[in-house]
């Protein structure tokens, strides 16, 4: 059973940077799609990117439907076969199944891919969601909300991770946001040995130290056999290039909003091995709960979550800025009112 036609709410992002908070009418499961019931939704660093972009240019871009980290339980399952009420989360990364890249498991290479919070047309900030029902990948039971809707950083955290192999027992993280302290918490639960983040902004930092990591404003005297870039600026990619030793490999796991510039000849002397890490595949997701579920892995404090009618622009603000830690929206029954624009 659908939960009825009551209006629901869906947070957007206005062309001008703003956080608009909208009531359209509730979505329907179908055939193929499950209707799923909101416990909490990520604000994640690609939204960021989305109000950067706004902000440098006002009106020019279209608004577009925030949030894709979503954790949640079936509402309603169509024809599906799930179970209403089993707990879930988004893998936000709708893939076809059928193209050559599907076929050989390279699902985030889909040719049809459709992402949730882009050009899927709606968002995860919002009460409820209908997605395909091959995109939901059940968590056990009694997971923190919060703590759920960080699975899907976390898998591409770990995604990233797995990039390195098994090649070094140590690290250097450039960037303590979400997806950088999540390599960082990944790679603990594997056993490395020795993990050094590096950020400039101290908020960051502290978060990271709390959680029981190495977090540095300045890179360590000497150079690494294994560097992540996951700050998503020019001068945290060229931090990373001169970190990263001779024979070393870098892995950039941060979306950058910006051609990077690359020293060839550094790259040619220190024969640099370097890779990228986009998304996450269901192996990510599943080898993440187990994780989570083993208690090796622990997401709590990695995030803040806040109230629906506490998110507003001056939220996106505070954490383009580093100054508000990342926030994932608990969402429950909509009260009145609404966030203010600021």
């Amino acid at each position: 059973m659908t939960t009825g036609t009551a209006p629901h709410r869906a947070f957007v992002l206005t062309s001008e940077g703003e956080i608009s908070l909208t009531r359209p009418d509730m979505p329907q499961a179908g055939r193929s799609h499950v209707l799923v019931r909101v416990t909490a939704a990520g604000v994640c660093g690609t939204d960021l990117t989305d109000y950067r972009q706004r902000l440098a240019a006002p009106g020019t871009l279209p608004a577009v439907p925030l949030g894709h980290e979503v954790a949640g339980t079936v509402a309603d399952a169509g024809e599906s076969g799930w179970a209403v009420g089993t707990p879930v989360v988004v893998d936000p990364a709708f893939f076809c199944g059928a193209c050559h890249h599907c076929e050989a498991g390279r699902t985030s290479y889909c040719t049809e891919l459709k992402l949730l919070g882009h050009n899927y047309g709606s968002g995860g900030l919002t009460d409820h969601l209908a997605v395909p029902a091959d995109a939901l990948v059940e968590i056990p039971p009694g997971i923190d909300p919060v703590a759920a809707a960080l699975i899907e950083p976390l898998s591409c955290a770990h995604h990233a991770a797995r990039k390195a192999g098994d090649e070094s027992s140590e690290a250097v993280i450039v960037g303590a946001g979400a997806i950088g302290v999540g390599i960082a918490l990944v790679l603990r639960a594997q056993g490395f040995e020795r993990l050094v983040l590096l950020d400039p902004v101290a908020e960051r930092r502290a978060a990271a130290t709390a959680l029981g990591l190495d977090a540095r404003a300045e890179p360590p005297s000497a150079p690494a056999a294994l560097v992540f870039e996951a700050s998503g600026v020019e001068g945290g990619f060229q931090d990373a290039c001169r970190l990263v030793s001779r024979g070393g490999h870098l892995v950039v796991a941060a979306q950058h909003a910006h051609p990077l510039t690359l020293d060839s000849w550094l790259a040619f002397g220190k024969e640099l091995r370097l890779s990228w890490s986009l998304g996450a595949l269901r192996e990510d997701f599943r080898a993440v709960i187990a994780l989570v579920r083993t208690g090796r892995l622990r997401p709590e404090g990695m995030a803040t979550g806040i109230r629906p009618e506490d998110f507003s622009t001056h939220t996106l603000e505070a954490m383009a800025a580093g100054k508000h830690p990342k926030a994932v929206l608990r969402m429950g029954p909509a009260t009145s009112g609404g966030p203010s624009p600021r």
